[in-house]
């Protein structure tokens, strides 16, 4: 470990964040690589393990900021970013969590807040409504749900799985292509998932009367 936060320490921000061809396997490559492995080992949706610095990596280091009680943002790491986050040993759920869905605007990600003590919390990538289409910020609780595809009824061939509806016509659903799950907020208002994080909420007691607590802004 030491080693290792003494060779990221030696890079400059210039060479970490410099282009290489192919994406070869540079110092500066291998330092986001291995930052991307940290993000796997404590459970904090990444993407592809690359070495590359894309939307997914943004979420990633914006939800590491939030469980670590830094400035919530999805700006580029910085060398002091990159040692405290190979120094971390767990993230925490923060005050302003609630026990429920807590779905961060900015970090465009999803905390499932639960009291078993085992595993206190889940994280998913989300996509939240686009500008003039936003998600409603707030407290809610799921009110109607569907355990199928629905088709909306105000946008036609707007394809829902399994929606859990909780602000009106708002609802957390998976979508036709897992692809539609956005690193930005691309939706009519509804909170894209991806389907198989659908499934684990609704096979692990999320639904009726379940918490959803919406809030952030979103500055890409």
């Amino acid at each position: 470990m030491k080693t290792r936060l003494l060779a990221i320490a030696a890079i400059s921000l210039a060479q970490l964040l410099a282009p290489s061809a192919a994406h070869a396997a540079t110092p500066a490559t291998n330092v986001i690589y291995e930052m991307e492995r940290d993000f796997y080992r404590l459970k904090i949706p990444t993407g592809k393990i690359d070495g590359v610095i894309d939307g997914k990596t943004q979420r990633a280091l914006c939800v590491w900021r939030e469980m670590t009680n830094r400035p919530i943002n999805r700006k580029l790491p910085t060398n002091a970013d990159i040692q405290a986050i190979a120094m971390t040993e767990g993230i925490f759920v923060t005050t302003s969590m609630q026990l429920g869905l807590n779905i961060n605007i900015r970090c465009q990600a999803a905390v499932w807040v639960r009291e078993d003590i085992e595993t206190p919390y889940k994280i998913f990538p989300v996509s939240s409504g686009r500008p003039g289409f936003e998600t409603i910020r707030g407290t809610y609780n799921v009110g109607w749900l569907i355990d199928d595809w629905y088709e909306s009824r105000t946008y036609p061939e707007g394809w829902m799985y399994r929606p859990q509806f909780f602000n009106k016509g708002q609802a957390i659903h998976g979508s036709l292509d897992d692809s539609m799950v956005q690193t930005y907020p691309a939706s009519h208002g509804c909170v894209r998932m991806i389907q198989k994080d659908i499934d684990y909420l609704w096979d692990n007691g999320f639904g009726k009367n379940s918490l959803i607590h919406i809030y952030g802004t979103w500055i890409g």
